[in-house]
């Protein structure tokens, strides 16, 4: 018996190109998933994801907890952390098997890096690349009750602020090849 994810997304792109899941930022729908899919051109396999909002404390950079809307958009059904991920899970192998791939790369704005990240973190074997813009990995990863790995996962950081050193050496020792790039301020 095979489940699917009850995570809302959409598929754009030839089938036969390099695969990617999308997240948007939060309190942002799966419309603007799409919308930051375009970044990665005709020539990618993009599959949009309705992303969760985290509970943090406000600016500290520690996730309290997630909660995830599922089912349909006028009447969501919140989940747990643990929902969401499980439902993440689903939804990676429903994917890397439907096409017929070992991994995958994960692009995510905002709220929706974090959310990149951290499931990278916890499936670096299904992650080829993660290009992430004004996101880090929770800073409080170590809490979290997963084994947080990213042996081997390119990391792209774009950022619209110069980046703490101490946010990258986050990455860098749980395996993470990581570039940095801070936009321009014009």
């Amino acid at each position: 018996m095979t489940s699917e994810s009850f995570l809302q997304t959409q598929r754009h792109g030839p089938e036969t190109a390099p695969l990617w899941f999308v997240f948007h930022d939060r309190w942002q729908m799966l419309e603007d998933a799409v919308t930051v899919a375009e970044r990665l051109g005709p020539d990618a396999l993009a599959v949009s994801v309705r992303a969760p909002r985290a509970q943090s404390r406000g600016g500290t950079g520690q996730v309290m907890g997630y909660f995830w809307a599922v089912g349909p958009q006028d009447y969501p059904e919140l989940s747990t952390l643990g929902d969401g991920l499980y439902q993440l899970e689903l939804l990676l192998d429903e994917n890397l098997q439907r096409y017929g791939r070992t991994k995958l790369n994960l692009l995510g704005y905002g709220e929706g890096g974090m959310v990149a990240l951290t499931l990278a973190a916890i499936f670096p074997d299904k992650v080829e690349a993660v290009i992430v813009k004004d996101a880090y990995l929770p800073l409080n990863i170590d809490a979290m009750p997963i084994r947080a790995s990213l042996a081997g996962v390119q990391v792209a950081l774009e950022l619209s602020e110069a980046v703490s050193h101490e946010r990258v050496q986050t990455l860098v020792d749980l395996g993470a090849n990581v570039t940095t790039q801070v936009a321009q301020k014009s």
